[in-house]
């Protein structure tokens, strides 16, 4: 298969098959043969085979292709033999194999192997007066122009004006410190005909090596065993190469030969070429330097529109990152030395901070114009102090009105490299009000653990103390029943009942302040009643500093419960102790006012603002220090008078004190329903009362009671035992203990219904029916009654008897 040979450019040494009837050659990746050299066009050429026959076409290419340096015409089909040299662009390629010859291309070259003979060298010889007016106007030419292509392109038109015998001109510039071509120009004395740019490089080689024009009259005088092969294929008769020095540099050569005439140059063309290469280096040097301050230019234009670009980007991001930051950005420039300073920028987010719709109101102005509050929350003492020192600080500030948080900032200060003042701050006033209101969420937690455990206390020492009660009094009216005849031992039954009358007050009271819910039944009662009991726990309890004045008219019924009542009055007492913390008058009064009842419970303490008024009864409202108040007292206070049907309303200027009126619905006293009390005793005959408790006093005392009452008692400490007996003992009547070991009563209950549902059963408990500790409905229907320890003799036949007759 025959290939296709590189002898010069890039692709030098390569070879390529032609295996196809159609091969393209070019530059483009898309040829089947791709030479990557700038004289070859994209799609240069096209190779034919037939009938083993190879044809080149020229693809109108922009530097042609040549034959014996003969132009392929575009569009024409042109037979090539093997091991004929053709010229493509500046490379040179080869059917068959590669062939030898001396030629040098704009970038390849083969030295000469063979020695110049009749060849001069020449030291700058003489120019005549003409030509050297000639040169000077050519100079003035040259010396206008800048561009370096134009340049030697009109150096190339004035020698070939100058010296008609020129056939092809070329101009090669080299670097002048590494000696490496760097441009090459051509010319042809036929302007319609291509030039491929070819020149003997030992020709250029020695004019720049010597620094001297050469001359070479006629290249066929030369032996032909001394002739270069590359002079018979560029067919050169005559050749001339005259250095281009600037600045003693060389810059390059203009090399000029003739192809049909020989001895076609003399010693005054060769003057009249060097005296042009003066003035042509010159230009060149003038256009190389224009050329490279020109690129020189538009690199630094390409990296300044580039550092603008980015500056504008970077400018642009930043103040993107500026207007979008949820903290709010000021950035000041200081006055005097820190004495003022003006607002430089704002973001967005100080904009919403401070409700400036339009930032240039306030751009220029002192900050304590728009940030009166600067000096107020210390900020302004930072500022100054930044700007003297440069160490960025930390701050935080707040803003107060009438005891209100109206905001909460943590401020981050630093100063610039320009001396100005950067403040960046996030607003934390919902962070700090979400904190205090945990706090106060805590607090109440803390109270209303607190109130669980004074309430699950009291409930439980109420219910033992009362079993004590029971015994105690149990015990003294069975023994009045036997002794009660005796004036001695009636004296002392009575001192013993008053004892524990005063016992279940203290109960009650207990358990009245340590209630905080549950479900209150509301009967007929004396406003008065409370009033006394709720004033008579505070005089116990309130530092004898605070004088305690009671005036409280008699009768004042309505409807209501005795323990929300007490418990409404004893933190409006509480209060009023609190707001005298130095002693003070405290003065309790309970009317009549028409068809209202009214008790005003009024301090000498330091009494409270106007703006607050409005506000002490809402939920976790508080003036106390923080530990000291929970914020619930007035507002449970004003619940439970509300559920009372009635209105609280307040009183109060700062150092005047304060009084609270609670108006509730009076009775209309011919209307009051009187309480069921049966003085008389209801006596038994003979039934069985089952008595389950686990208290021994207690079922001693009951068992006597019932027992003298004309019951058939059966006690049991235990209730398991009690509940195991029950069908066994078939009692008419069980009086059931609610608190006991092992077995509750409320179990025991529900366990006694499910064997016998006609079950007549009377719970006798230390724990009240109603309230947080009282009985479900459905617990309510399995019973015939309730009575709450301790109970007299009248109570508890009544109840017994009751109870028998369901």
């Amino acid at each position: 298969m025959t290939r296709l040979y590189i002898i010069s450019g890039p692709n030098k040494g390569k070879s390529f098959p032609l295996d196809g009837n159609v091969v393209y050659l070019g530059r483009a990746p898309q040829n089947q043969i791709q030479i990557q050299d700038k004289s070859v066009s994209r799609k240069h050429l096209k190779i034919t085979q037939r009938d083993g026959k190879y044809f080149f076409e020229d693809l109108n290419s922009r530097n042609g292709t040549f034959i014996d340096n003969k132009p392929i015409q575009p569009g024409q089909e042109i037979e090539i033999k093997e091991k004929t040299p053709v010229v493509v662009g500046s490379v040179v390629i080869c059917l068959g194999g590669p062939a030898q010859w001396d030629l040098l291309f704009v970038d390849d070259s083969i030295n000469l192997s063979n020695g110049l003979r009749e060849t001069g060298v020449f030291r700058r010889p003489m120019t005549s007066p003409r030509n050297l007016d000639l040169i000077y106007k050519i100079s003035n030419v040259l010396m206008r122009s800048l561009n370096i292509n134009e340049t030697m392109e009109k150096v190339l038109d004035y020698i070939f004006e100058l010296l008609k015998r020129i056939d092809r001109g070329v101009i090669i510039l080299v670097d002048s410190e590494t000696g490496e071509t760097v441009d090459v120009i051509s010319r042809s004395s036929n302007r319609g005909e291509k030039t491929t740019r070819m020149y003997s490089r030992s020709i250029v080689e020695k004019a720049i090596s010597e620094r001297n024009a050469v001359i070479m009259s006629d290249t066929q005088t030369e032996k032909e065993s001394d002739r270069s092969e590359s002079m018979e294929i560029m067919r050169v008769r005559s050749v001339m190469c005259v250095p281009l020095i600037s600045k003693s540099q060389i810059r390059g050569v203009l090399y000029v030969d003739s192809v049909n005439k020989p001895y076609g140059f003399r010693k005054e063309d060769l003057s009249l070429l060097s005296a042009l290469s003066g003035p042509a280096a010159i230009a060149i040097e003038n256009s190389l330097l224009y050329s490279k301050m020109e690129k020189l230019v538009e690199e630094r234009t390409r990296k300044l529109q580039q550092t603008q670009e980015k500056l504008q980007e970077s400018e642009a991001r930043f103040k993107e990152i500026f207007d979008n930051m949820s903290n709010g950005v000021v950035v000041y420039r200081p006055v005097e030395d820190g004495r003022d300073f003006l607002v430089l920028d704002v973001n967005k987010a100080y904009q919403t901070f401070e409700q400036i719709p339009d930032k240039e109101q306030i751009i220029g102005t002192s900050i304590l114009k728009n940030f009166p509050a600067a000096k107020k929350t210390g900020i302004l003492e930072v500022l100054v102090r930044v700007l003297k020192t440069g160490t960025p600080e930390r701050s935080s500030a707040s803003l107060m009105e009438e005891r209100k948080l109206l905001w909460q900032r943590e401020y981050y200060i630093y100063r610039l490299p320009t001396n100005e003042i950067v403040t960046i701050f996030e607003d934390v006033t919902d962070k700090r009000r979400a904190e205090e209101e945990q706090k106060a969420l805590q607090r109440q937690l803390f109270v209303s653990q607190k109130m669980e455990s004074i309430g699950a206390f009291a409930s439980g020492t109420a219910h033992n103390f009362r079993n004590i009660l029971q015994a105690i009094s149990g015990n003294t009216e069975y023994l009045e029943m036997i002794h009660g005849d005796e004036p001695e031992f009636k004296e002392m039954a009575r001192s013993i009942y008053e004892s524990v009358e005063r016992g279940v007050d203290l109960i009650n009271n207990l358990l009245h302040f340590s209630r905080k819910g549950g479900k209150y039944e509301f009967s007929d009662l004396d406003l008065a009643d409370v009033v006394r009991s709720a004033c008579s726990i505070v005089q116990k309890v309130f530092d004898r500093n605070i004088e305690i004045i009671m005036e409280v008219e008699e009768r004042l019924m309505t409807r209501g419960n005795h323990s929300l009542l007490s418990q409404a009055l004893l933190n409006l007492f509480d209060n009023a102790k609190d707001a005298m913390p130095s002693g003070g008058k405290l003065t309790v009064k309970a009317c009549r006012e028409g068809d209202q009842l009214l008790v005003s419970v009024t301090d000498t303490g330091i009494g409270i603002e106007q703006e607050v008024l409005g506000k002490i009864f809402d939920p976790f409202f508080t003036l106390k220090e923080v530990g000291k108040g929970t914020g619930l007292g007035l507002s449970t206070t004003h619940g439970i008078v509300e559920d009372h049907k009635g209105v609280v309303q307040v009183f109060s200027k700062p150092g005047e004190g304060t009084t609270f009126k609670i108006f509730l619905p009076a009775l209309d006293l011919e209307k009051v329903i009187k309480p069921e009390f049966e003085k008389r005793i209801i006596h038994g005959n003979g039934q069985k009362v089952m008595i389950v408790d686990d208290e021994l006093p207690a079922l001693e005392a009951l068992v006597s009671m019932t027992t003298q009452l004309g019951y058939n008692s059966i006690p049991y400490s235990n209730p398991t035992v009690a509940l195991k007996e029950y069908l066994a003992v078939s009692p008419e009547l069980v009086l059931m203990d609610r608190n006991m070991p092992g077995l509750d009563g409320i179990s025991c209950i529900k366990k006694i219904v499910q064997m016998d549902h006609k079950a007549r059963i009377l719970i006798v408990s230390g724990y009240e029916e109603s309230g947080p500790d009282g009985i479900g409905d459905h617990v309510k229907s399995l019973i015939k009654g309730y009575i709450t320890k301790p109970c007299r003799i009248e109570e508890l036949s009544i109840g017994m008897s009751k109870a028998l007759k369901k």
